[in-house]
């Protein structure tokens, strides 16, 4: 091959490696060109986008809480929110043309914030050290606020919308309700147990801007709407509510207590009518001082907290043997004022005894022997089966955060002591969600449904306009007893109030059937020795057609008047006669039992006439005046003798006579050491005390005509368990 063809052939393969290049340099030119504009066009448009346009986020309208009246509970109010983006405060720092110092200065003087907090918060940065891209500065600033700022025109300070939580009722069901964080998330109560469906959606305005993130002139806004959250209607009725928590912030002083709690319930449905607990908290202002003491407060202790109620607890008892057919109505109990379970004696709270005693009579004294007998005859097995069935020991599903189950033995644990201890309702821990649970079964012809506070969910558009409403209806859970021991069992209760512990919560014209419950606070397994007691009542209405459930329960009340009797029945008393008033519930004089109510005849004499009939008309007696004089002498019978109502009394009011001092000493049994102590110091005669609880002996008989002065010695024990 000459030189010639060698020379051409190089050219050749330079040209093709030539072309190669290009061609491959080409390749990359074009896949480069095709990687921008197709795989990182998303995304520089977005930087792009970033540098000329913002995103204001606009939170949704809370949907409101309302009572099952459709008045409102919580609303949200349109206030303001102020945000600092910090490139644009940061590119202004750099050119001189303002500090963060300045800034902070200006928006302290209309948020009312410390200059030293906005300051640290416009210095804030990342974890990594870089600066935020935003700030939040304030929230829910009123608009008079907002609009200070808007004309000041600090760079990089923006206002936008923002909502308010309002509860308007103040401290009112404020612990059923709950209360919202910052951020406009329930964090207690309905408001965090329904956040999800009062919360909504939140919606966007993207508009271009300066750098000073002011809108541009002729820009186009791109708005997506907010959705807004939907109303809440609870089973509440803010009547009844008022009614309950004005009976127990009464009862919470009167009878100086730690805490005092109560639950309406309506028995047919299972729906929650009041919830209360005191003392409580204005959710408006959620926290106020201590943070730890403020969410004490939030807890709601109807449903977060379980303990021992005691004798309320034998309702349980006597309706399980009724069921399994081991007691009737007519079975006699001997009670000689204990019982030996296992070569331990177990004491009734009457150390006496109360004698031979039917069935309702046991119910009535509350005779822990007479329940140890049902416990023996049920057994562990069956007892717990009741428990069981009446959902204790496991959460009723009641839609509120924080349940507790409450606690139960495990039946391995059960020997025969414990069985008797629970058996008349000691060492058995329950809430009073659970309790009154169980007790609208025993009234609802033995149907347990499952309590609930919400009734209906109603879902509105953008203008508040109705789209759609989701009812929660009452869910029966399952059938514990029968129709007709749930009638015995509801007759028997009946009886509680007209003849034995519960007199204090009858109403005339009324069938309420109640039990009393005094429990001694357990401490670490121990029962407390130093006076701490927790007391409660519990009762349906009425009786011969059940409506409501009600159980109210006082933590800690007075050591001098502990007695449940004396303190949660008449409580429950108000209660009641409030909501017979509201609910139009008219008295049933003609089948209402006969209560034989009897007074004692206070002191009158050294009155004028006029003051000794006022008091007289009081107390529902009737009377003559003897004597021509002006001031009373005597009265017969003396002070101090019980008679019943409308028994007429002979006052002597004659000038001749001395006023008479003699006094009749009054009948102490079944009395708290308060009501002793009252009664004595009016009628002007001395008293001793034994033992603690209530009066169940005295060494000078009733109705014993004795001088002022005297003492009395009277014997006390502690009422139930």
């Amino acid at each position: 091959m000459n030189s010639d063809s060698k020379n051409n052939t190089k050219i050749r393969k330079r040209i093709v490696y030539l072309l190669l290049i290009i061609f491959f340099v080409q390749i990359v030119i074009v896949a480069r060109y095709a990687y921008v504009q197709i795989v990182w066009s998303p995304q520089l448009q977005k930087w792009a986008s970033d540098q000329w346009t913002n995103e204001i986020k606009i939170d949704a309208k809370r949907g409101m809480i309302l009572d099952r009246n459709m008045k409102p509970l919580a609303v949200s109010g349109n206030v303001e929110r102020v945000d600092a983006y910090m490139k644009e405060i940061n590119d202004a720092v750099k050119d001189k043309k303002t500090t963060k110092d300045e800034i902070a200065g200006k928006l302290s003087s209309v948020l009312n914030i410390d200059k030293a907090t906005l300051l640290a918060r416009l210095n804030k940065t990342l974890p990594n050290g870089k600066p935020m891209l935003s700030v939040n500065l304030a929230r829910q600033i009123d608009k008079e606020q907002g609009n200070k700022i808007r004309e000041m025109k600090l760079p990089g300070i923006a206002v936008y919308p923002d909502t308010k939580r309002y509860y308007p009722n103040g401290n009112l069901c404020s612990q059923v309700i709950g209360n919202v964080g910052i951020d406009g998330d329930g964090r207690a109560g309905i408001e965090y147990q329904y956040n999800n469906e009062l919360k909504g959606a939140p919606g966007r305005i993207t508009a271009e801007t300066d750098k000073f993130m002011r809108e541009m002139p002729y820009s186009i806004s791109k708005y997506e709407p907010p959705k807004n959250g939907s109303d809440v209607v609870l089973t509440i009725d803010q009547s009844i509510q008022y009614f309950t928590e004005k009976v127990i912030e009464k009862g919470l002083k009167e009878y100086k207590a730690k805490q005092i709690s109560a639950i309406v319930m309506d028995v047919k449905t299972g729906e929650i009518l009041a919830m209360a607990n005191k003392p409580d908290y204005d959710p408006n202002e959620p926290v106020k001082g201590d943070v730890t003491s403020s969410m004490a407060l939030w807890k709601n202790r109807a449903v977060n907290d379980s303990f021992e109620l005691g004798s309320v607890m034998k309702v349980v008892t006597a309706s399980a043997a009724l069921q399994e057919g081991l007691t009737k109505k007519s079975d006699t109990f001997v009670c000689n004022g204990s019982k030996n379970v296992a070569g331990h004696t177990i004491r009734c709270w009457k150390s006496g005894g109360h004698g031979v005693q039917t069935l309702p009579q046991i119910l009535q004294n509350s005779c822990n022997v007479g329940f140890m007998t049902l416990g023996e005859r049920l057994q562990k097995e069956k007892l717990h089966k009741y428990y069981d069935l009446y959902g204790f020991g496991k959460p009723t599903g009641i839609d509120y955060p924080g349940e507790q189950s409450g606690i139960i033995k495990p039946l391995k644990e059960v020997g025969p002591v414990e069985l008797a201890n629970e058996s008349f309702g000691q060492g058995i821990s329950v809430t009073l969600i659970q309790y009154i649970t169980a007790l609208s079964a025993i009234a609802n012809d033995g149907k347990l449904m499952q309590p609930h506070l919400a009734k209906q969910i109603v879902y509105t558009d953008e203008n508040d306009k109705v789209t759609e409403t989701k009812d929660i209806k009452p869910k029966f859970v399952r059938q514990v007893i029968s129709k007709e021991n749930s009638e015995l069992m509801r007759e028997m209760l009946e009886d509680v109030v007209t003849k034995g512990a519960g007199k204090k919560a009858y109403i005339e014209g009324y069938h309420i059937g109640g039990k009393t419950g005094t429990a001694e606070k357990a401490i670490n397994g121990k029962y407390d020795t130093t006076g701490k007691y927790i007391s409660t009542f519990a009762c349906i209405a009425p009786c011969n057609d059940p409506k409501i459930a009600v159980v109210l329960s006082i933590d800690e009340p007075d050591p001098s008047n502990y007695y449940s009797g004396s303190n949660a029945a008449p409580l429950t008393k108000i209660l009641l006669e409030d909501i017979f008033r509201y609910l139009n519930m008219e008295p049933d004089l003609g089948e209402n039992k006969e209560v034989v109510k009897e007074v004692t005849i206070p002191e009158m004499r050294g009155k004028s006439i006029a003051d000794a009939e006022k008091i007289l008309s009081n107390l529902n007696l009737n009377f003559e005046i003897t004597g021509s004089g002006s001031i009373i002498n005597d009265v017969n019978p003396k002070p101090g003798v019980a008679v019943k109502e409308n028994t007429k009394i002979n006052l002597i009011a004659d000038n001749s006579q001395k006023i008479n001092s003699d006094v009749a000493v009054p009948d102490f049994n079944e009395k708290t050491q308060k009501e002793i102590l009252d009664e004595a110091n009016a009628l002007g005669i001395k008293v001793v005390f034994s033992g603690d609880g209530i009066g169940v002996s005295q060494d000078i008989q009733p109705k014993t005509i004795v001088s002022k002065g005297t003492t009395v010695k009277v014997i006390l024990e502690k009422p139930e368990n």
